[in-house]
């Protein structure tokens, strides 16, 4: 995966979350990019982002919550699931949009 892959991935990931979400604040943190449903407000943290060698991970704090009839998240914690992309086109065949919405939702 080359840097150039993986900063189309966050661009165009953002964009979808400030789509999504226009109230959002995105902070740098932790690593990564963490995302406020409600800028300035921590306890809206519902997701972010992280770039690692050979993908971008997108994380969501309560994914357990989330519908997702197609087993698409990854993860076994108590809370948080995530979608590993390894290319732009996982935006879309992930179904990102589709888990932000429902985050912005809950």
């Amino acid at each position: 995966m080359t840097e150039h892959d993986k900063a189309e991935i966050t661009r165009e990931l953002s964009e979808i979350i400030l789509d999504v979400m226009p109230d959002a604040a995105m902070l740098d943190k932790y690593g990564g990019v963490i995302v406020e449903r409600i800028a300035g407000e921590p306890k809206t943290h519902c997701c972010g982002y992280f770039v690692y060698a050979e993908h971008v991970s997108l994380e969501f704090s309560k994914g357990v919550l989330l519908s997702d009839p197609n087993s698409i998240l990854e993860g076994k914690g108590k809370l948080r699931r995530h979608i590993k992309l390894v290319d732009v086109q996982d935006l879309e065949a992930k179904r990102c949009r589709h888990f932000l919405e429902q985050v912005a939702n809950l």
